[in-house]
């Protein structure tokens, strides 16, 4: 599972070979030109490559330069020490942060044009043994997904969803790891609000992206705007929707049930494995048993895989690993399944983009008194399957299935890893 196939490593060397083209290019040119030119260039380079982060790397005689694509890191290129020092003092200088080697964590940003778009360019600098460490996240405006459906979300899903935003009060948590498309979600369900006749206010830390039409709020403790005050203050706005980017510590999770118990709609996220999960991350966060039962009235967890290239996909036969995992899982293993080819539409790599993997817990009756008897994650879950409530498991074969991704990526992902047949559940209770 750790190594790197065939078709991702001739597309690491096909990446090599093009930025260290570019890479001497600019380094055979005079030093006033090379201030700011390297880090554009490669910039421009990962951005061209979709990638959504650029790492720098520090070891003892050089930096490594890796880019996230798809969610997989590709190792781009290898630079000396030297000139690695100085595009991480490119990139610091780009984000207003102080080039001198980091003693303690430091974040900054940068907005960066490229061919007429805008990207919002999120800079954290951390110091390793070799030197300074960069990690740039490249946050690109989600213009793209607009509508909910077009996420992967189930139709019953988006369905529960609606009907969710067509009531008033209560509490929608998106969860999942981090990277696992979030944000991108909310953003999607903020896109739909803000052509309807309700008032959205969001409080983030940070904004992602900003979107005309909702009035959008950035935490600043420094200036005593903090999840505690700046909720009082929205509420006093009277707002339909409010939207709490990120639901994590204890101060951000009292700010949505303040919210929620007013009355009003509150979306946010929050990092959790899968929908159930999700009680026990708001317990862990001093949230009471009722205070979850009475607020809380839609969850959708999700992850990201990466999509099979339409024009290469064939059909194969499921490798032993696969096998082992779906019948560890109860599932029924196929005879044929979707595998990845490559061809130049795709660099070669049988992969192009990524999909989303959810499912939408809608909770019943049922379900509010399980929390209000303080029952754990185990059999709350034994509970939604029992029930036939569909499962990211579900969704996700439903679209290896399609022919939108394969059963590796799902194993990749942790998609079966929080999942148990009703026979494995029984078998461990007893």
């Amino acid at each position: 599972m750790s190594g790197k196939s065939r078709a991702e490593q001739r597309f690491e060397r096909h990446l090599r070979d093009h930025l260290l083209v570019e890479y001497r290019q600019l380094m055979d040119e005079d030093q006033e030109s090379e201030e700011t030119l390297e880090a554009h260039a490669l910039l421009t380079d990962a951005v061209n490559a979709r990638a959504t982060d650029l790492h720098l790397d520090p070891f003892p005689d050089q930096y490594r330069v890796r880019l996230r694509i798809d969610g997989m890191m590709v190792d781009a290129m290898e630079v000396s020490y030297d000139q690695g020092r100085r595009l991480v003092n490119q990139f610091k200088a780009m984000a207003t942060l102080d080039p001198i080697p980091s003693v303690r964590c430091n974040e900054g940003s940068f907005v960066y044009s490229l061919d007429e778009t805008d990207l919002d360019l999120r800079v954290t600098a951390i110091p390793c043994v070799s030197g300074d460490k960069l990690a740039i996240r490249v946050l690109s405006p989600p213009e793209a997904v607009q509508d909910i459906q077009e996420l992967g979300i189930p139709s019953e899903g988006v369905e529960w969803i609606r009907r969710w935003m067509d009531a008033t009060g209560g509490m929608f948590l998106v969860a999942g790891p981090t990277g696992s498309g979030k944000t991108t979600t909310l953003y999607a369900l903020l896109h739909e609000l803000k052509l309807s006749d309700s008032h959205v206010i969001t409080l983030e830390d940070p904004v992602e992206y900003e979107i005309p039409g909702i009035n959008q709020i950035q935490v600043d403790p420094m200036h005593d705007l903090t999840f505690a005050n700046g909720t009082q203050a929205m509420l006093r706005l009277d707002p339909d929707y409010v939207l709490i980017g990120e639901i994590r510590d204890v101060p951000s999770a009292q700010a949505g049930i303040s919210v929620a118990t007013s009355g009003r709609s509150l979306m946010g996220t929050l990092h959790s494995r899968d929908a159930v999960g999700t009680i026990t991350a708001l317990r862990n966060l001093g949230l009471d048993d009722y205070e979850i039962a009475a607020n809380l009235g839609l969850v959708a967890a999700q992850r990201l895989v990466r999509k099979l290239c339409p024009e290469c996909r064939t059909k194969g036969k499921p490798d032993n690993i696969e096998k082992q995992w779906l019948r560890q899982c109860g599932r029924e293993v196929p005879d044929e399944t979707w595998i990845p080819v490559g061809c130049p539409a795709c660099n070669n790599l049988g992969f192009r983009g990524r999909i989303g993997v959810f499912e939408v817990w809608q909770l019943t009756e049922d379900d509010y008194a399980r929390i209000l008897r303080h029952e754990d994650e185990l059999s709350l879950r034994h509970s939604l399957i029992e029930r036939g409530q569909p499962l990211m498991l579900d969704d996700g074969l439903a679209k290896v299935e399609e022919g939108f991704t394969t059963l590796r990526e799902l194993l990749r992902t942790g998609v079966l890893l929080s999942h148990h047949s009703p026979s494995e559940l029984d078998t461990q209770e007893k």
